[in-house]
């Protein structure tokens, strides 16, 4: 099924951080389409992100496998509830930025009128958003994991990923316990976080859960996102504090510019983490052998877990034998792509209940969705149920290390494979083999991915 092209302006539009991604032909231009105008009417979903700067490492990943997505529905029948109706993908760039995001999505919503929406992964263009998606009463399923966003009290958000808090304390916790077994805990803890609601909840929750547990945190600092070119002078702060672990809440993008910083000053700590996870990422991945070692959370190992999840193998195997570029593969994680997925297709299950091109009927019966793992597009750990607040219920967090540049499960315990050990300290840089760069992570996971 082909593209077609609905806009006047190029997609790239020059984003200092874009510059260092690659041009992906899954990325039509502004307003790209997937679908051909068929009878009965399509049903639109529509998605604005930031393609381009600081977040474009979620969100272009979220047009592929949303595109992949709404091929293959199109392609075995459409919604059959609705007598085949096709699925037709818009998407536009709002460049990292929440005000292009509030114009970018009002004029989607006046111009294309989507039915529901999804997002491509930041809280901070979401946030926005909110406001804008209860005047058009239009549902929007979050890739985001920020409690802020549930406590705006929009009827209209639905976020089936787990919260930031969730997933900040996860981590903390995955650190004391391995330090405790290791007989080498974490005593002075250095927390770096973006700011917006995304990294300034983290930081508060590492800040007094760290304390609460006996460990003392030297240092908390929240940085403007997308306007540090270079860590160095921050991560040497840490250093001098004598931080024996690093916690970070950031973008991708920013995650390659840390390790990169804690490589250049020789800092050597314990253990480096990033809370929501960036190390399975395309920006993260092209550090090599420089990003291992580093935690993560959430995160997704075919590897360590993928039998544990429904259909979970299958389907990646499928998508990444169709998939044939080789940027697009980088962009599209394990994680990411199940994490995408899971998002359109609650969008997909909600359509297909509704039986309708309301959009608060599709909100209404999004509302009401009890989707178990193995369900159509619900690779993910327990499954969809909505509370009243548009939260999941049954949402997972899973944390894991790199080792020696594969994904190994570290949290919840009963989901680590036998015999997996955490790399406890990391090894200092002088000890390291030397990095070629460029590498990937996942590079050797047995779902059929290429990189």
């Amino acid at each position: 099924m082909k593209a077609r092209r609905l806009s006047r302006r190029g997609f790239i539009r020059g984003a200092a951080a874009a510059a260092a991604l690659p041009t992906l032909s899954a990325l039509r231009p502004f307003y790209g389409t997937v679908a051909h105008a068929a009878e009965p009417a399509p049903l639109r979903i529509g998605m604005v992100a930031g393609l381009t700067g600081a977040v474009a490492g979620w969100a272009q990943a979220s047009v592929i496998a949303n595109k992949y997505i709404v091929d293959e529905v199109n392609r075995t029948g459409g919604i059959k509830s609705m007598g085949g109706a096709k699925l037709e993908f818009i998407y536009a760039d709002c460049e990292s930025d929440p005000k292009k995001m509030v114009t970018e999505l009002e004029k989607m919503l006046e111009l294309k009128k989507p039915h529901v929406l999804v997002t491509g992964g930041s809280s901070a263009l979401t946030k926005p958003a909110l406001p804008v998606i209860g005047r058009y009463k239009v549902p929007l399923v979050s890739r985001e994991y920020s409690d802020e966003l549930l406590a705006m009290g929009s009827q209209y958000f639905f976020m089936p990923m787990p919260k930031i808090t969730v997933n900040a304390k996860a981590m903390a916790d995955t650190f004391i316990r391995i330090g405790k077994q290791k007989n080498q805990p974490a005593k002075r803890v250095a927390v770096l976080c973006q700011d917006g609601s995304f990294g300034e909840m983290a930081s508060d929750v590492f800040g007094k859960y760290f304390p609460s547990q006996g460990v003392n945190v030297v240092a908390n600092q929240i940085y403007p996102t997308g306007k540090v070119a270079d860590f160095s002078d921050t991560i040497s702060k840490f250093k001098a504090l004598n931080a024996d672990a690093l916690v970070c809440s950031v973008t991708p993008y920013e995650s390659a510019l840390i390790m990169r910083a804690v490589k250049a000053v020789n800092f050597n700590p314990l253990g480096v983490a990033f809370s929501c996870t960036c190390i399975d990422t395309a920006d993260y991945s092209n550090l090599g052998n420089d990003g291992d070692y580093a935690f993560g959370v959430p995160v997704f190992s075919m590897e360590e877990i993928g039998d544990r999840i429904k259909g979970a193998v299958p389907f990646l195997k499928e998508f990444y034998s169709k998939v044939t570029s080789e940027a697009e593969r980088k962009l599209c994680t394990e994680k990411a792509v199940l994490e995408c997925v899971l998002v359109i297709g609650i969008a997909i299950q909600a359509i297909e209940n509704a039986k309708s091109y309301d959009s608060v009927a599709i909100r209404n019966a999004m509302s009401k969705l009890d989707l178990k793992t193995g369900d159509r597009y619900i690779y993910w750990p327990d499954g969809v149920k909505f509370d009243e607040t548009g939260y999941n219920t049954r949402t997972q967090t899973v944390c894991g290390q790199y080792q020696k540049l594969k994904l190994k499960i570290m949290y919840p315990e009963p989901l680590m494979a036998p015999g997996v050990q955490a790399v406890w300290p990391m090894p200092k840089w002088t000890e390291r083999v030397a990095s070629g760069g460029g590498g990937s992570p996942i590079a050797d996971c047995k779902c059929g991915a290429n990189i």
